[in-house]
């Protein structure tokens, strides 16, 4: 499986060098499809164990990298390793500069690693709340913060290298206003209607409405911070295209500090328990995104920082006023609260509303979408 998972990630890094977005983007679907497929076909023809599990992962690993390898073919891409030819200066370049990215990158995933060794401490059902959580918040993020993220550092890169400043200031403000109108409302809704997601995905056999209740009391704690998390993922891009990968990394560390601190603090000294861990994540988050920000601003005056508040204040705005109301109008439609038709219909009707009162107030970023 890894060394599958590490051919289909190379494919990626190349295909996304040459701006072709949509395969790299795409093919994690078949691994899905890969994945699903075999657990079915075991459920229905065979016996159902955990052993299925693993060759369901790796079944889909494999889907995942025939379906890229077309593209990789079509563009004149490959790869052979030749071990002479491989060590060389651009090599100790690459090897120098991989450690500090997988660091910073990787600073999410660890502060909830740390927020889960935290939880085994705490009452029973503190780290399945958690993990249940997190793969929410993961939703969004996976869709649009890694993938904006993605698609923006050969443009962050290029722009760099070629000296012109200006357009790269502004192309990071424009990306950050993109990933706030992206993720603000998802946010938003998960603290307004999160209850109601919880209940419809998880509330199920043992997992009774107060687990449900309690991990929404997670992701209501996780949701204050996801819009930072994403724009963490942005602001790193704009450091490694301007070959920096001290000033993030030294960030993270601080942030890792941090967030261990506000765990054992919320966590244990408030007694908050694994809500207070989760709210850890999100303020740590928030002190990485705002440190990551500054450093930025420190080096390139024109960085926004009024408009993008105010930006970020409108669309939090926005998706209050649209989630909130969209509630209300279900609940008058449907008596039955909770159910998977009502939050369904709570899901269209907030995004119709949010699309309207943004048409409405000429917001740019509604064509992003579009184009």
């Amino acid at each position: 499986f890894l060394f599958l998972i590490s051919l289909s990630a190379l494919n990626m890094g190349l295909l996304n060098s040459l701006k072709k977005f949509n395969p790299p983007a795409f093919s994690p679907v078949f691994m899905n499809i890969g994945i699903i497929a075999t657990i079915l076909s075991s459920y229905w023809f065979f016996s159902l164990d955990i052993y299925v599990l693993s060759y369901a992962v790796l079944f889909g690993a494999l889907l995942q990298y025939i379906f890229q390898v077309p593209f990789i073919l079509k563009n004149n891409l490959g790869y052979t390793f030749d071990f002479k030819k491989s060590i060389n200066s651009k090599t100790s370049l690459i090897l120098k500069v991989i450690f500090p990215q997988v660091f910073g990158l990787a600073i999410y995933n660890l502060n909830i690693l740390i927020n889960t060794q935290f939880a085994s401490f705490l009452d029973k059902g503190s780290i399945t709340y958690l993990y249940l959580a997190e793969r929410l918040i993961e939703f969004p993020l996976g869709i649009f913060a890694v993938s904006i993220a993605t698609i923006s550092l050969p443009d962050f890169a290029n722009l760099y290298m070629d000296k012109k400043f200006e357009k790269f200031t502004s192309l990071i403000n424009e990306k950050m206003k993109f990933l706030f109108y992206l993720t603000i409302p998802f946010a938003t809704f998960f603290v307004i209607t999160g209850e109601s997601i919880c209940n419809v995905l998880y509330a199920r056999g043992e997992f009774n409405n107060l687990d449900a209740y309690l991990t929404y009391q997670a992701l209501l704690a996780y949701s204050f911070g996801l819009v930072f998390v994403a724009g963490v993922r942005l602001l790193t891009q704009a450091f490694y295209a301007m070959k920096n990968t001290k000033t993030p990394v030294s960030f993270a560390a601080i942030n890792l500090l941090i967030n261990l601190i506000l765990c054992y603090v919320l966590g244990f000294y408030f007694n908050l328990g694994f809500f207070g861990l989760a709210l850890a994540s999100s303020i740590s988050s928030l002190f990485l995104f705002l440190f990551l920000f500054v450093g930025l601003r420190n080096i390139f005056k024109e960085l926004q920082t009024y408009n993008l508040i105010l930006f970020f204040l409108i669309i939090l705005f926005i998706s209050i006023i649209s989630i909130t109301f969209s509630s209300w109008l279900v609940s008058m439609i449907s008596p039955i609260s909770g159910n998977l038709i009502s939050l369904v219909l709570t899901i269209i009707f907030s995004a119709i509303v949010f699309l309207i009162i943004s048409k409405l107030l000429k917001i740019k970023e509604l064509k992003m979408i579009f184009n």
